[in-house]
């Protein structure tokens, strides 16, 4: 796959999770209640893109770097799945309400998918960094989606600019 090609590929996969966080902020406002399943299904969503793009990136590395590549994203995204199992244990405790757990959860999201920039790429980055402003924008505002959905153009449109400005770079 050539890198423009790989390029466009990851701002597809970019904008794709960027729609589903955005349905996630919808999820939050309309029930906060609810919103912890639907993160949770974000994290198994965002780890079944991560491990993915490993894989496209190991392409024609030995073996044992690809075996290494996906250790280090199992054991990555599985921290984050133990880390809302420990959530969940709170919620049925009684020291944590589910809509506050949905915050919570997003926040572990975040700053799971925010480090696995460092292996997947900057589009990582840039999402986990927005879901994070999410967190905050949703803790603090009464009415955050527009708020979130301002932001959520914004990193876009830079995420393009960056792609393109990339591309053109060499």
């Amino acid at each position: 796959m050539s890198i423009a090609r790989a390029g466009q590929a990851n701002l597809v996969t970019f904008m794709f999770l960027l729609v589903l966080a955005i349905i996630g902020v919808g999820i939050t406002d309309f029930s906060p209640a609810d919103a912890h399943r639907y993160w949770l299904f974000m994290i198994l969503i965002c780890a079944a893109v991560a491990l993915f793009a490993v894989v496209r990136q190991a392409q024609g590395e030995d073996t044992r770097a690809h075996l290494k590549r996906l250790r280090v994203q199992l054991l990555h995204w599985s921290a984050c799945v133990a880390a809302v199992i420990i959530t969940y244990a709170l919620i049925h405790n009684g020291r944590l309400n589910n809509a506050d757990a949905g915050l919570v959860i997003l926040l572990l999201l975040s700053l799971t998918v925010f480090l696995d920039g460092a292996h997947v790429g900057r589009h990582f980055y840039m999402l986990g960094f927005l879901l994070g402003v999410a967190t905050l924008v949703m803790a603090y505002f009464e009415d955050f989606i527009w708020i979130i959905l301002i932001i959520s153009v914004c990193m876009t449109l830079f995420a393009i600019y960056w792609d393109r400005y990339q591309a053109r770079r060499g």
